[in-house]
């Protein structure tokens, strides 16, 4: 009985740990841009200006870059993080499928995923050094601003990362979304009515 009690917590162990490995491999590689790119193909010009960045992205010169999850994912606990994965993927996935990327409003959607799609905790998590009392409480302008934000959190004057640094991690994300929306008039006719729906 008692080798039968110990083969189960052994197999127990060793199955644990082979779901745990896997479980972890599998959240790491749904993470980074290939696996999110096969949804987002749509919006492609939009990570192409992540992969250009020259402080987050790719085009960075001493290889650090963060991945699409380190921004667009909260950090600050697992249950958080996996329940936000899980949603935005299944509605990202939906969109993908049946929705028609012509008829997004690229530009106007900028606040929302501004609000909605970056995290305070993922900023924190890779620029925490910039809240430490020891740093914020420099003479700094930019230390200063983070000092307003550690004193401001919680109430209803409460800031986000992205309030001030707007463009980070995306190179000209602003020319990329008015390009996507633009069109070019094939002939005249569609030429004056773009022209009408710019008045």
């Amino acid at each position: 009985m008692k080798n039968k009690v110990l083969y189960i917590v052994v197999v127990s162990v060793f199955a644990t740990l082979i779901v745990t490995s896997l479980g972890y491999k599998a959240v790491i590689a749904t993470g980074e841009y290939p696996f999110c790119g096969s949804c987002h193909a749509w919006d492609g010009a939009i990570a192409e200006s992540n992969v250009a960045d020259k402080v987050h992205g790719a085009s960075n010169p001493k290889g650090v870059q963060a991945t699409c999850a380190d921004c667009h994912l909260p950090h600050n606990n697992m249950a958080n993080y996996l329940l936000t994965k899980a949603k935005n993927g299944i509605s990202e996935g939906f969109t993908a499928l049946v929705g028609d990327p012509n008829k997004k409003d690229w530009l106007g959607n900028r606040e929302h995923a501004r609000a909605n799609y970056t995290f305070d905790s993922s900023c924190v998590r890779c620029h925490e050094n910039a809240f430490l009392p020891e740093n914020a409480l420099k003479t700094s302008g930019i230390s200063k601003m983070h000092q307003k934000y550690l004193e401001f959190k919680g109430t209803s004057e409460a800031m986000k990362c992205t309030d001030c640094h707007k463009h980070v991690g995306h190179t000209n994300l602003g020319g990329t979304l008015y390009n996507l929306k633009s069109k070019e008039a094939a002939n005249w006719e569609e030429w004056e009515a773009l022209r009408a729906q710019v008045k």
